[in-house]
């Protein structure tokens, strides 16, 4: 660049992964002032509100625990009549309330004097050059010596999505068992994978969800009539208020994108389109919080902290290799037999300890739990879809 930076990191995008780098770089600003990083982040929305509901099995804490509502010890997948409960006491499944967690990131960003968030901006063009990044955005132009951008991609064509509609309600009368979350209710006559899935509150208070695993998003009123219908069959209502409405799309890829062959060095792209989501089940929230304190830590590893030192050290991927192709055989299968994923996953929730299975699906497994995960799987049927994987790698 032509001119010195007028940031050391600048994020594109202030959703769940860029506000979490940026608390953990205000913190490790705070923590050490002398070697800070003057960080930006623009975010397209004029404010923050309640918006998404994130969960997963917590096994650490991270900074945004405060955030979490709800948490369950006990998990149920059932297909074909049949009904599976998990449970573990040491490792609940919780529920984080977005809303909280906006809360808490932007109070550490408020109190910080390196760290800036700017609402109702976001980058319009972007160039990388040999010593930095210049970007443009709606409200002025700055250059960084490194970007992280985690705002959203268009979605890749031909690849397997998990998409889903999912209501909070109300009722008047004791419909729901808050000591169990339903984790996967499977739909044997779909046409595609597709499931219901409900976080019990209280008796009277549950997001539930349909989801499908599929290549092919259909129209609004699909989804209100799959939810209508498994409201009045599965818990006998007619009648419920809705209090919030969530919708989304997750990109299930065989092959996630690797850091290391980016096109930019400087350039550093992380979050749900990136390689920050686990794609065989669509969980996200804990790999952004490990992959955003590695990444920060990183950063900061340098004895002079210059993200533009040699800047191939920055980009810290969210899962191992292992993990990788483990994810990229399952989808394969699952692009290849829609038609045995319930019964997969059962085999999965029933054969499976379910401590293993938790650090399986969190990617923080053990080698006997890689093991007894592989043993519950059809063999025949996966080692076929390994070799094809091999062959089209």
């Amino acid at each position: 660049m032509n001119q010195s930076p007028d940031f050391d990191v600048v994020i594109l995008g202030g959703g769940m992964t860029g506000l979490t780098l940026a608390h953990h770089i205000a913190q490790h600003n705070a923590a050490q002032p002398a070697r800070g990083l003057k960080t930006l982040v623009l975010e397209p929305r004029e404010s923050y509100r309640r918006d998404k509901t994130w969960c997963y099995w917590r096994q650490a804490s991270t900074p945004f625990d405060e955030a979490i509502t709800h948490q369950w010890s006990q998990w149920s997948v059932s297909f074909n009549g049949e009904t599976q409960v998990c449970r573990s006491e040491h490792m609940p499944y919780v529920r984080v309330d977005s809303g909280r967690f906006y809360d808490i990131a932007q109070r550490e960003i408020e109190v910080s004097d390196s760290v800036t968030l700017r609402l109702g901006e976001a980058a319009t063009a972007m160039t990388a050059q040999h010593a930095g990044v210049a970007i443009t955005s709606e409200g002025e132009s700055c250059c960084a010596k490194k970007v992280f951008d985690t705002r959203p991609k268009p979605l890749p064509k031909d690849i397997l999505l998990q998409h889903f509609v999912g209501w909070e309600i109300e009722t008047d009368s004791d419909v729901f068992d808050p000591s169990t979350v339903i984790l996967m209710d499977f739909v044997n006559t779909a046409q595609d994978i597709h499931f219901f899935y409900v976080l019990p509150f209280s008796p009277r208070h549950a997001l539930v969800e349909t989801t499908h695993f599929s290549k092919v998003i259909p129209a609004d009123e699909i989804y209100t009539g799959e939810l209508e219908t498994y409201l009045a069959s599965r818990f006998g209502l007619r009648e419920w208020r809705t209090l919030h409405r969530e919708q989304g799309v997750i990109p299930m890829p065989r092959k996630a994108p690797d850091l290391a062959a980016r096109a930019h060095r400087q350039i550093v792209p992380l979050g749900l389109h990136s390689d920050t989501v686990k794609p065989s089940t669509g969980y996200c929230y804990p790999h952004a919080q490990q992959q955003a304190l590695a990444q920060v830590r990183a950063l900061f590893a340098r004895p002079d902290a210059n993200p533009n030192t040699n800047p191939q050290d920055h980009a810290v991927a969210a899962r191992s290799r292992l993990n990788r192709w483990l994810d990229a055989v399952f989808i394969g299968f699952l692009e290849e037999h829609p038609e045995r994923a319930g019964e997969i996953f059962y085999r999965l929730f029933s054969r499976v300890p379910s401590n293993a299975l938790v650090r399986f699906l969190s990617d923080q497994a053990r080698p006997t739990d890689v093991i007894r995960v592989m043993t519950a799987l059809p063999m025949g049927a996966f080692i076929r879809q390994t070799f094809r994987h091999v062959v089209s790698a």
